[in-house]
């Protein structure tokens, strides 16, 4: 059986998914977008140019599966095309720019199958996180502590939140099983810009599992980027239970865990450290981590799986996130306690 997988959008990222949807059997490719330029591309990258359309309608008639990767502000709107349809959809992240976009999209759902582009769910490391987890390698899980942050541009399109935030507010709801209950956020603008470049998340999840996030530029990077070209980023979590902790490096695809025993003492607690074991999961390019989400969501469609991230987690759930984030940055950064007397503080 040969599916028909139309590629809405094809910028950058659109080009990665044709790339990956190629490392699939049974899958034939067009694409839709309405700059001759990327039509263009496209052809040059393969596409047979019989199958590239400027009119996303006319492309979707022949179409099985919908992969949405235009800009944002577009996607609800591609989506509902498709599923008025009755055809499969991936909307790559973000999904939605607000919660009524998100609910929106839900209920035009209504029973089709819909994946959002959530890839480090499908990542070597996530998936290891979870087997030691399940297994109970670190104990009980109480903490998380996740950055994304480093030398890489910002885009026009969706914010820092938006753009990295996401990939590990998700991970944190994904591996910790439970949604995120509330939220407190604070930003600086420390290169003096009108946006905040410098951002910490703190999250409790309805577990009780808390969790913090730095997002931004000024922190810098340590390795090269594992998606952008010629970016520095650092792209590392921290899971931290009660008997160790797994350290999850995203740009080096290296997950380490640490044994711990904590000993109540009179003042506080003695940790004993334990073993040390540190995993390589090899090179993981960003097309192998596209190849094995949209094998999962073939899965959904031939067995009824439920998808990698669906539209309740990955669009819904995250928008109440971000909304919840925006509302606690709008508040500004926090009044300091002052150390010195009022008048030598410059």
């Amino acid at each position: 059986m040969t599916r028909t997988v139309l590629i809405a959008g094809y910028g950058a990222f659109g080009a990665l998914h044709a790339a990956a949807w190629s490392r699939l059997p049974g899958i034939a490719l067009r694409v839709a977008d309405a700059e001759a330029a990327a039509r263009v591309r496209a052809v040059a990258d393969g596409i047979a140019p019989e199958a590239v359309f400027a009119d996303l309608a006319a492309a979707m008639a022949g179409a099985d599966i919908v992969d949405i990767v235009t800009p944002p502000d577009a996607h609800v709107d591609v989506a509902e095309m498709a599923l008025a349809r009755g055809l499969p959809v991936l909307i790559e992240k973000p999904a939605t720019r607000t919660l009524a976009e998100a609910l929106r999209l839900q209920r035009l759902a209504h029973g089709i199958p819909v994946q959002i582009g959530l890839i480090l769910r499908a990542h070597p490391l996530t998936l290891r996180a979870r087997a030691l987890l399940a297994e109970g390698a670190i104990g009980r899980l109480i903490s998380m502590s996740g950055d994304f942050s480093g030398w890489k541009r910002t885009r026009e399109d969706s914010s820092l939140v938006e753009n990295d935030g996401v990939h590990f507010l998700d991970l944190m709801r994904h591996l910790a099983g439970s949604p995120i209950a509330s939220i407190d956020a604070v930003g600086h603008a420390r290169l003096g810009g009108a946006l905040a470049d410098d951002i910490r998340i703190d999250t409790i999840h309805a577990s009780g599992v808390t969790g913090e996030l730095r997002l931004g530029l000024v922190r810098g990077g340590t390795v090269a980027d594992s998606v952008v070209p010629d970016a520095q980023t650092r792209k590392e979590l921290m899971l931290c239970g009660d008997g160790g902790l797994l350290h999850l490096d995203f740009n080096r695809n290296r997950l380490t865990k640490a044994a711990v025993r904590y000993a109540a003492t009179p003042g506080g607690w003695h940790p004993h450290p334990g073993a040390l074991e540190t995993e390589e999961m090899g090179d993981t390019s960003t097309v192998d981590l596209l190849r094995a989400s949209f094998a999962a969501f073939l899965d959904t469609l031939d067995h009824g799986t439920p998808p990698l991230s669906g539209v309740a987690e990955g669009a819904v759930d995250l928008a109440r996130v971000t909304d919840a984030i925006a509302t606690a940055l709008a508040r500004g950064p926090r009044a300091p306690v002052n150390v010195l007397e009022p008048e030598a503080i410059p």
